[in-house]
Parts: structure tokens; sequence; C-alpha cells
């Protein structure tokens, strides 16, 4: 570790940052890239798993038991959901469980391009890439986990609308670490709180659960490896630029949680889609359950200033965060 990193004494070195924001200045922790590198590489090491190994991909699955707790639904709560058989609320739950699956490898697809990225333009021998190029091994063994999860439920993977698929495309060609690790954490702060709710939950499809105690124990590292980023790019950043990027990033929010469930979901239990769709959008019950999956991630937004100006009522009006 470069010796920079320590204190005298031994101890890791840290400092504060103010971030200007409309309601007052805020103050940031921030630690040396290398001590926290160091210590998500070295949890690495201990919690690490192999899905084709550790997942139980044989496992029977019974049809009258549910892919992921029922409350979860998009629909859970309405008159649509009311109207369903049981064995039309299991086929939902698993539709959508595979749909949010699928959303995720496209997402960790782009998360794994950026990732590059930002290692390239660092020292190559530095913990700091090298848990980025860990963090990148995590991601292909949790696309492919979420692949084979998805085809074991007798389903196939679809990508995003045609727009948003070939917009992607050219995150390639721009790099911006700003916006790609709020991005990131929008992204896995989203399926953690969902998976954090399945996965203990013995009501669950055993195969579901195991899955997704793979991606709550490693994403874990990366939701903190994103953490400690963005708070160090908003700290150097301009606030002009940072709100931009902010009310940005939750435009892209607010339009990612209407597409984050696949219209093939309704269409496979009997429901008109574009009636499904909208019935969500206005269910009380799906307004308050992504307040609560994005929770974590807009108190976090709102510490770092990502929340600042005109991105906080684009947040509210979609619904992804109390007044």
């Amino acid at each position: 570790m470069p010796s920079d990193v320590l204190l005298s004494d031994g101890r890791p070195r840290s400092w504060t940052a103010m971030v200007r924001c409309e309601d007052g200045d805020h103050t940031l922790e921030l630690t040396h890239r290398e001590v926290v590198a160091e210590r998500l590489l070295r949890t690495s090491r201990k919690h690490s798993f192999d899905p084709d190994v550790d997942v139980d991909w044989d496992a029977p699955q019974d049809p009258d038991v549910f892919y992921m707790p029922p409350q979860l639904a998009s629909i859970y709560e309405t008159p649509l959901w009311d109207a369903l058989t049981h064995r039309q609320r299991v086929e939902l739950t698993k539709r959508e469980m595979c749909s949010i699956a699928s959303f995720g490898i496209w997402s960790e697809m782009l998360l794994m391009q950026s990732l590059v990225m930002h290692a390239y333009r660092h020292r190559y021998d530095s913990d700091h890439v090298a848990y980025a190029l860990t963090e990148i091994a995590d991601e292909c063994r949790h696309s492919k986990m979420f692949g084979r999860m998805v085809r074991t439920c007798g389903l196939r993977t679809h990508r995003p609308r045609a727009l948003e698929y070939h917009l992607a495309k050219t995150f390639g060609a721009v790099y911006d670490p700003m916006p790609m690790f709020a991005g990131t954490l929008v992204v896995e702060e989203f399926t953690d709180a969902f998976q954090r709710l399945t996965f203990p939950d013995e009501d669950v499809q055993p195969m579901i659960r195991q899955v997704t105690r793979i991606h709550v124990v490693e994403e874990a590292r990366h939701i903190r490896y994103a953490r400690e980023e963005l708070k160090r790019q908003v700290a150097e950043a301009a606030p002009v630029r940072r709100r931009m990027a902010a009310y940005a990033l939750a435009q892209a929010t607010r339009l990612m949680a209407t597409q984050v469930i696949h219209p093939s979901c309704y269409t496979a239990v009997g429901l008109d889609p574009a009636l499904a769709r909208r019935v969500a959008a206005r269910s009380p019950h799906r307004r308050a359950t992504l307040a609560w999956a994005f929770r974590k991630c807009t108190t976090f937004f709102h510490e770092v200033g990502f929340l600042d100006g005109r991105a906080r009522d684009v947040w509210v009006r979609a619904g992804l965060l109390e007044r």
C-alpha cells in the first residue's frame, strides 16, 4: 500500500469534503481509494461464490410456491391481482423475477463496460484497479447466474426496448465516472432491496432463494465501492455539473422503473399489458414498494447532493421518493 495512505500511527488516512446544496452544506467523509479497495479485496477472498456449484439448479419447482414474495409483484393489492388464481399469481411472480433478472443482465453488462474504462484510467498495479477487475469477474458470474436462472424457470431473457437498447450502445464511447457510479447504485440498491426480502423467505422457491442470497452478499461490496467513488466524484465536481448529472439520472431512473417489468409477464397470465402497466403505475402499494426499494439509495443521494435542485422533484413525481 502506498506510503501516503496511512498516517504515522498506522491508521488509514481520511479527510472531509464539503458539498454545497440548496438545503445547506453537506459534509462527506472520504477514505483513500487504496484503503477501501484493500478491505473489499479481503472480503472478496472470504465471501465469493461459484453459482454453478453453490446453487442447486436441479431443485424441484413447486407450481404452488412463489418465486418472490407476492407483495413485491407489480400489481399486488389491485383488482387485477385479486382476480388472478393462485397459480396465475405464482406464474406472475416467476415472470417478474425473471424480467428483473433480464434487466439485471443488461445493466450489469453496461456496468462491466464502464468499470473496464474506469480501470483503464487508473494505475494498473493498484488495489483500486484490482478490485474493479474483481467486481467485473463478480458481475460476469452474476450475469451467467441470472441467465441460467431464467432458463431453469423455463423462460427466455429479453432485452429492453429498442430505444434504450440502442442508446446504451453509446455508453462505451463516453467515460464519465460520476453518473456511472450513481447509476450503478440505482440499479444495485433497487435489486438488493427486493432480494434481501426474497432470500430469507421460506415460502419462496429454494433455487431463487439461493440465487438472490449470492447476489446480495456479493453486491454489498459493489455498493460500497460505488458509494465511496461517487462521494469522491461529487466532492471534486462543480455544483452545476453535479446537479445536471443528478437530474439526468433521475429521469433515467424514472424511465427504468416503468420498464423493469416486461409486458410479456402480464400477457402470460391473461392480462392486457397496457392496462396492467397503468394499474401498476397508479397503485399506492406499488409506489410505496418502489419508494421503499430505493430508500437506501435516495438517502445516500441526499447526503452527497444528488437529490439537489430539480432532481428531487423528478424522484417524487415518479413515486420513487416520499416527500
